[in-house]
């Protein structure tokens, strides 16, 4: 059995697509790691970055 790669990534991408949804239905925010930082990612689209970035060190 191999792994298929492009299916992963479109796994992972439908993923966060459901999250987004699910986190407007439910009017609140996905988090996500982006390098070092935590992120928060709102409905409206509005972006907050944790302002500690040493916390996943």
């Amino acid at each position: 059995m191999t792994f298929d790669v492009e299916r992963f990534r479109k796994i992972v991408r439908m993923t966060g697509e459901r999250a987004m949804l699910d986190a407007k239905m439910n009017n609140t925010y996905i988090v996500y790691q982006e390098g070092k930082w935590l992120v928060r990612e709102y409905p409206d689209g509005r972006i907050e970055k944790d302002s500690d970035p040493e916390i996943l060190s």
